[in-house]
This record gives C-alpha cells, structure tokens and sequence, in this order.
C-alpha cells in the first residue's frame, strides 16, 4: 500500500532505513514505500475569522506557512514535532493575529523562533506518538482580541467520543491543492477509541493513549497538507492536534488521527515552565 507524507524538506531523494522517499519541494508530499502513513486547506471549509479563534497561529518555514500551531502564552506555542523536528530554528517563524496570513520576511505580525522542544520520545513512524513540540519565540506576543492562549484538554481526559468537533487551519484545500491564505473551519466528528484503533491497525496503527481519529464517514472534510499542529476543538477546547492522513486527503473510511492533548498536557506545560 503506498502512503503519502507531508513535511517540510528541499528538493532531494533519499534513503531512511528500508524506506525510498522521494522529496519534491517545501511542503512537499513524500511517498513512502512500507512506511507509516501520514499526511495533513482544511478540505471542505468554511472561512473563519481569527476573532473566534484567536489562538491560532501560522508557523512558518523560510518565511511561508508550513503548520498550524495554538498559542500556550504569550512567548510560547503549540505545535507537531514533524513540523519542527531537526529543524534550525533560523529558518522557523511565527504568523499570529491574522485573519488571512501572509509569506516573506516583511510580513507582518511574525516572530522569530529562538527553542525548539520536541517530545524526547518522538521518532517518527509507527503511527507517529509523541508528535508533540513546544516552541519558545525570540519576542512575547502581544494579548487582544485576536492573540490569546489556546485552553487544553485536562490531564486524563478521555476521547470525547462522538462529539462535535471542528477544525481549523490553512492547510490545503485537497491533495495536491494550494494553501489557503484566509483562515478554515469545518465541522468533523470525533471517532470513538475502538473505531480509531480498528480502522487504523494497518495504516498506523494508532492507540487511544496517544491518538484522536476525526473526520466524518463519507470522508471529503478533514485536514489536509499545511494543517499538521493545527487544532481539534471540541467546545472550544483543544483535545487534539493535527498529526497524520491517508492520501488523498480526507478519503472515505480513514479519519484524520490526531495527537491527543490529554496525554500530554503535563509535559507541555512542564516544557514552557522549564524554559521560561
């Protein structure tokens, strides 16, 4: 079965283990042969306005959008350790603020990246658990209407099964498409424990310690290329974050699998206590 990956790379082929992936570009789709599956416009959305979530942010890389990512305080960010796994922090920013985001380095409303602290048990593969980053910013964000913290699922929470969701970010509109400069919403279901496990055994697999399937049975909406640490909301809290999708995204009978937030809140905050 092949199975697409989206990150962040330059143009190059190369060799991870028994794994030939070949990388096209920045944000570009890996096609992994015998890999763990993973993938990220929200596909099917609606346009949002940043005053209703205004804990949203655009990470960016090299000075365009490359993941959602939710804001734990005003000099700290949320993210997936995909998307800032083994990266220089030089070539990472911050878009916070904004309706409708913008690339280059004039942009306004950016900051730069000063630490990176990817979950020490992350690897990569094998359903991607511990996808999880912290990002410290070089300059505090400023609070208002359109910049606040993000409010995360407790500790021990359980899946909020089969509860109403949404999700949002400027991820691609469908496989293949372009990122979304205005800000996404779309409404999604939140897929029980077992169904997770048991759609997923062989494209992950996922585990309900670690991972929140979303999506909706008829599949066309979901997350896409560009929403990886982006946030499930269920009531306005975020119980998960974008981490890995079958390809095309949002095909029929594969929810997007998320890193659940409940698992790792403590660490989270343990991270921003450390470094502060």
């Amino acid at each position: 079965m092949l199975i697409q990956l989206t990150i962040l790379l330059l143009s190059t082929t190369c060799a991870i283990g028994n794994h030939f992936i070949l990388i096209n570009s920045a944000l570009s789709d890996f096609l992994v042969i015998k890999g763990s599956p993973t993938g990220w416009r929200i596909v099917n959305g609606t346009d949002a306005n940043i005053e209703d979530f205004p804990f949203i942010a655009s990470l960016r890389f090299m000075d365009s959008h490359s993941c959602g990512a939710t804001i734990l305080n005003n000099n700290f960010i949320l993210t997936a350790a995909h998307c800032v796994y083994r990266y220089p922090t030089s070539l990472l920013s911050l878009q916070s603020g904004l309706t409708t985001i913008s690339s280059g380095f004039n942009a306004p409303n950016v900051a730069r990246v000063s630490k990176i602290m990817v979950h020490e048990n992350y690897t990569g593969g094998g359903g991607y658990y511990y996808d999880v980053a912290v990002v410290k910013l070089d300059t505090k964000l400023t609070y208002g209407p359109t910049v606040q913290p993000v409010v995360l699922a407790p500790a021990g929470n359980a899946t909020p099964e089969n509860a109403p969701a949404t999700l949002i970010g400027w991820g691609l509109d469908k496989s293949g498409g372009s990122i979304q400069t205005h800000l996404q919403q779309v409404n999604i279901v939140v897929y029980s424990d077992d169904e997770c496990e048991k759609i997923h055994a062989q494209t992950g697999p996922t585990n309900r310690k670690f991972n929140i399937c979303a999506g909706v049975p008829e599949g066309g909406k979901g997350q896409c290329n560009g929403d990886s640490g982006g946030p499930l909301l269920v009531n306005g809290v975020q119980v998960g974050g974008v981490s890995w999708s079958i390809k095309p995204c949002t095909v029929k009978g594969y929810p997007g699998v998320f890193s659940k937030t409940a698992t790792y809140v403590d660490w989270i905050y343990k991270q921003v206590a450390d470094n502060s």
